[in-house]
């Protein structure tokens, strides 16, 4: 079987399996080595006992050439991308893995690889991480060209948000973004990659650029009648224009998304809309029409993975109001549903929901939890919440007259904020 070498080293990274260990008792390591950077081809016997080892089965349909077939591929791409149908997504991913096509180009295979890494994080399910292709595909990167570089690390961003991970995020967007001024793509491939940005610049809040992003991509679905990515662009454009302090626009556009979202049943956006609803309400310090969009939100949400960002905005909004008994209701049945099911990519989650649990039950271990959430999110460099319960800690000092304590957290949520806003001098405030 000719070019089978790179199907077999990318199985065996993503089994984390050595060289070793897949050759053993059926060749020399040095020889496996060789079949992987195809410098020769196996016999079919050695070929199929690796194959068999990693447990898969090669394609062979000699009726259709890597170009038909990557074509083919590439139009289950766009319509996974476009349309981001879940379920018809991984029942095509299912029907693709399940083939596994011999490619006969290497670089074909590349491309896709990483049309499949793509496919993998529409349907990424956060209680598991079977679909991490960052290390297989990263032992590849050198041998990418500019569009194969510009997919990667449009892939590794991807997979860091979904693990919350938004600083990883970030940075391997803005490497995307490298590869993406020299290169050219269809339309739609650069609409959906300047949502990628908007929504990174998003979430690291720089509103103004989020919103250029959004803008681009925005005109491009409304065009083509994308009508579940403009919905999409529209509860995104909707919180960067809040957070600029363009409220009457922001509203106006979420009630459009949610006519959209009704009027064509577009039930996995429904909840973030109805979110979104209670958002503005608390900003508006209407507490309880807030808190009563978060528990419509809550019921409205399909799994108990999702329903952990409601449940985190009722307990700060039960917080303001003062209503501790609720705030440590709330944090317990969020931890609760973090064990349950068992999602690590919520860590941070679950720093949040302790610390205010801690906060409203007579600061049991206050002091021990929020120096651990202070540390995890100075360590993932979310300055925003490291500064937020440096300032929680500072503020219990202070009333428990700890002034010395109370001085060096007050100096480090200072700190935090410097690194948040990335400024070095006081004058530069």
């Amino acid at each position: 079987m000719k070019n089978l070498g790179h199907i077999i080293k990318l199985e065996r990274i993503k089994r984390n399996m050595k060289q070793i260990t897949l050759a053993k008792g059926i060749c020399t390591p040095s020889y496996l080595s060789k079949i992987e950077n195809n410098s020769i081809v196996p016999s079919e016997e050695v070929a199929k006992l690796l194959l068999d080892r990693l447990e898969i089965t090669i394609s062979q349909d000699k009726n259709i050439d890597d170009e038909s077939y990557l074509a083919y591929i590439r139009d289950i791409y766009f319509e996974a991308v476009m349309n981001k149908d879940r379920q018809l997504t991984l029942a095509q991913l299912e029907k693709i893995q399940a083939e596994q096509y011999l490619f006969n180009d290497v670089s074909n295979y590349y491309t896709y690889q990483l049309m499949v890494f793509r496919l993998s994080s529409i349907v990424h399910d956060l209680r598991r991480d079977e679909g991490d292709m960052i290390l297989p595909l990263s032992e590849m990167a050198p041998n990418f060209n500019d569009y194969q570089s510009f997919l990667y690390h449009c892939n590794v961003g991807i997979s860091y948000s979904l693990k919350n991970d938004y600083v990883s995020c970030l940075q391997a967007l803005e490497v995307a973004n490298e590869y993406f001024n020299k290169i050219t793509l269809d339309k739609w491939e650069e609409a959906d990659f300047h949502y990628l940005m908007a929504h990174v610049y998003f979430v690291h809040q720089r509103w103004v650029i989020s919103v250029e992003y959004i803008q681009k991509a925005l005109e491009f679905f409304k065009n083509g009648f994308y009508n579940n990515r403009v919905v999409e662009c529209y509860i995104l454009l909707t919180g960067a224009q809040d957070q600029s302090h363009k409220t009457d626009e922001a509203i106006e556009n979420l009630l459009l998304a949610q006519k959209i979202a009704t009027q064509l049943n577009l039930s996995e956006h429904i909840h973030v809309i109805t979110h979104n609803l209670g958002t503005f309400s608390s900003s508006r310090e209407e507490h309880e029409k807030a808190i009563a969009y978060f528990k419509e939100s809550l019921e409205l949400r399909p799994d108990n993975s999702q329903k952990i960002y409601p449940i985190f905005s009722l307990i700060k909004e039960y917080s303001k109001l003062g209503q501790a008994d609720e705030v440590v209701n709330w944090a317990s049945l969020g931890l609760e549903f973090i064990q349950s099911e068992q999602i690590d990519s919520f860590t941070n989650y679950q720093h949040h929901f302790k610390v205010y649990q801690s906060r409203n039950s007579g600061f049991k271990d206050f002091e021990k939890i929020s120096m651990n959430a202070i540390q995890y999110f100075n360590e993932i460099k979310d300055y925003r919440y490291a500064q937020k319960y440096s300032l929680f800690l500072a503020e219990y000092y202070n009333e428990n007259t700890k002034y010395k304590n109370a001085a060096k957290y007050f100096n480090l949520s200072s700190e935090f904020m410097f690194k948040r806003q990335k400024v070095n001098f006081w004058e530069d405030l």
